[in-house]
């Protein structure tokens, strides 16, 4: 079963002055763990959210600070200051296994070279690669499971495989209520670029008969930013960063969004302004021996993760922020909200 705690508190946060918004997405932000509230009724959510709001003095911080190489225990009461983009709940997939990844994520699984692991995928090339069985039957049993109802909006990578995840894990309804909800493909979303074949998009027209209900006005026609180079990390890292902006900016509070291994990894790891942040409960059933994944561990395929995501400026915000942070861009965190085999 889905567990939405966040989403009382994100109400309110987008809903109310700047001041309490910014009590809410605290909470949100360091006290996640606290909203598991999914057997509450909608009165009681709301009524555990207002006493929330009405709180005068801040709870006392203590939120994991992941970054790619450290963890930092932040523990202090200083407040936080007001969200510059308020917080939404954006649930991110990885699409599922395709043409070129069987060999190459069994390697890396493995613990390959980067070097290997891009040549095993060199070998299962292909144009715009598609799901393979596994990968269908991945994002299928990904529906079943997640059971996703309340997404208002879905943004892709214009690369098919993520698109038909997308059309798998939350199919497109014929209902009047469901049309209202966006797909949206961007290309800020897509895989790693340059080099290899099944990073190479195709045609807008050609999407556009593949993927009707889907809009592509975001891209060009023709694929003009592939090349025979490998795009760079930090290149690759802040076309994600951009993307994760344009989802903040979006009117929509519950975000479902697929992407790549590559990509997700860069951004979510590798850019200076986005913070990750572990805020998740372990449930009653799982054994106290079972090993929690690390939040910076890379998605697998048809990996489903919920987080709490909020703008802030980055002139406020000095937590967990890196020396390369570039202050006079938002920063952005995201808050994992639940593990995995709770959603």
């Amino acid at each position: 079963m889905m567990i939405r705690p966040p989403l009382a508190f994100i109400q309110m946060a987008l809903s109310a002055s700047p001041s309490a918004a910014a009590a809410a997405a605290q909470r949100i932000h360091h006290h996640a763990s606290n909203l598991r509230t999914a057997s509450l009724p909608s009165s009681a959510l709301r009524q555990q959210a207002e006493e929330a709001m009405k709180a005068t003095t801040p709870p006392k911080r203590h939120a994991s600070i992941i970054s790619e190489n450290t963890t930092v225990e932040n523990d202090t009461n200083k407040p936080m200051p007001e969200p510059l983009l308020p917080p939404k709940r954006v649930l991110i997939v990885r699409h599922g296994q395709a043409q070129h990844n069987p060999r190459a994520e069994a390697a890396r699984e493995a613990g390959c070279a980067f070097d290997e692991f891009l040549r095993l995928m060199e070998l299962d090339d292909a144009h715009d690669a598609e799901l393979t069985d596994l990968g269908e039957n991945q994002a299928q049993t990904a529906r079943e499971r997640y059971a996703l109802s309340d997404v208002e909006l879905v943004v892709s990578s214009p690369l098919s495989r993520a698109l038909r995840t997308a059309d798998l894990v939350h199919p497109p309804s014929e209902s009047s209520e469901s049309a209202k909800r966006r797909r949206i493909a961007i290309e800020h979303f897509r895989e790693i670029n340059g080099k290899l074949l099944n990073a190479q998009r195709r045609a807008r027209s050609d999407l556009v008969q593949k993927f009707p209900h889907w809009c592509f006005q975001a891209i060009p026609e023709l694929d003009e930013s592939w090349t025979e180079e490998l795009e760079s990390r930090e290149d690759c890292s802040e076309r994600g960063y951009r993307g994760l902006l344009w989802v903040l900016q979006q009117p929509e509070q519950n975000v479902l969004l697929v992407g790549h291994g590559g990509i997700l990894n860069y951004t979510l790891n590798g850019h200076a302004n986005v913070v990750l942040l572990d805020g998740r409960q372990q449930s009653n059933t799982d054994s106290e021996f079972e090993e929690v994944r690390c939040v910076t561990k890379r998605f697998g395929n048809c990996e489903l993760r919920e987080f709490v995501i909020t703008g802030w400026d980055s002139a406020g915000y000095n937590n967990g922020l890196s020396n390369g942070a570039n202050q006079l861009e938002p920063v952005i965190t995201l808050e994992e909200v639940t593990l995995s085999q709770d959603l």
